[in-house]
């Protein structure tokens, strides 16, 4: 299976953060539009073996300067449905946390409504269905964390299709988001949540027990038979991201990573991103590794975009939609 045939497959991807997959190209024109030089976005790509979840998330500083605006905000959103829509990403959830974009004084909404914009100019120009996902960050306080979810229930699942928490789940474990998460429960939100991403499996199961019906990562619940149990019994999708996990050590090597034993184990899963600028990666790239590492089929590769819409975030008529627009092309390409 070549690469030209994987980039041209229609494909879904629920996990890519907004602010780590602006295009290159564009952070520097932000950069040089704020008087910074442009080499400086350099800063904005991890090095392929960062020291931990941390380390690889210091790459977001340099790339946050320059999007505490409404205009930056909504060229950045366009720009990444763009390059989305370049490889045949069919639909996209794209993620983003307005906590992160207030140092110039936007407000929460402010920037929801910005990326809102830039999504629904990209989606107009492109044949791809986005939906937004709201990301409340584990650094900031209950109180932060719970009138974002607040606003966001608002401003309505027109505009927001669900809420995420993101962040150092290390320093701030799911007990940290307990009041925030519930409180987004309550307004009936549809959750999921960045957890099992720092070697702990009981932040999956911690995750689920708030509501979650999706895990951003998950992967540490692959040395944990109980866990892969409940994980399959709740019929949770674990959002998982190949390269992002090696770079930040969630998973010690390509040899240790669990994607083919989920889903020889029935575990719902799909392939994402999660930072297309800060791991140098597109959805493409990352179904090659799984085809290189794993041997997956074009069925599988199929089977696995199927799964993700029907675990997305989507309304059903979408995701109808979406599924057979997969099995008509999918059928196309392997006759």
């Amino acid at each position: 299976m070549n690469r030209e045939d994987v980039h041209k497959l229609p494909k879904v991807e629920l996990h890519c953060h907004l602010d780590g997959s602006v295009p290159m190209p564009v952070l520097m024109e932000l950069a040089e539009e704020k008087g910074l030089p442009k080499d400086i976005m350099k800063e904005a790509v991890a090095p392929k073996d960062c020291e931990d979840l941390r380390d690889y998330l210091s790459c977001f500083d340099v790339i946050l300067s320059v999007l505490q605006t409404a205009e930056n905000l909504e060229k950045a959103a366009y720009a990444v449905v763009k390059e989305a829509n370049k490889e045949n990403v069919v639909y996209m959830e794209l993620r983003f946390g307005p906590l992160l974009h207030q140092a110039e004084g936007l407000k929460s909404k402010d920037v929801i409504q910005a990326v809102y914009r830039g999504v629904k100019k990209a989606t107009d120009e492109f044949p791809i269905t986005v939906n937004l996902l709201v990301c409340a960050l584990r650094q900031y306080s209950e109180e932060e964390n719970t009138q974002l979810f607040k606003d966001v229930y608002e401003i309505g699942e027109a505009v927001v299709a669900g809420i995420d928490i993101a962040g150092d789940e290390a320093k701030y474990p799911n007990e940290c988001v307990t009041e925030s998460v519930s409180e987004a429960n309550e307004l009936g939100m549809q959750i999921t949540l960045h957890s099992g991403e720092c070697g702990c499996a009981n932040s999956v199961l911690t995750a689920m027990h708030l509501g979650a019906k999706r895990i951003g990562h998950g992967v540490a619940v692959k040395d944990d038979a109980e866990a892969i149990r409940k994980v399959k019994e709740n019929n949770v999708l674990l959002e998982m991201c190949p390269t992002s996990n090696i770079q930040t050590r969630a998973v010690s090597g390509w040899d240790a990573y669990p994607l083919r034993r989920f889903i020889d184990a029935g575990i719902p899963v799909s392939i994402n991103t999660d930072n297309r600028t800060v791991s140098n990666t597109t959805l493409t790239d990352e179904f090659m590794l799984c085809i290189e590492h794993w041997q997956l089929t074009y069925q599988e590769i199929r089977d696995l975009n199927l799964t993700a819409i029907s675990h997305s975030f989507a309304h059903n008529e979408v995701k109808q939609s979406i599924s057979r627009k997969i099995k008509e092309q999918f059928e196309v390409s392997m006759t």
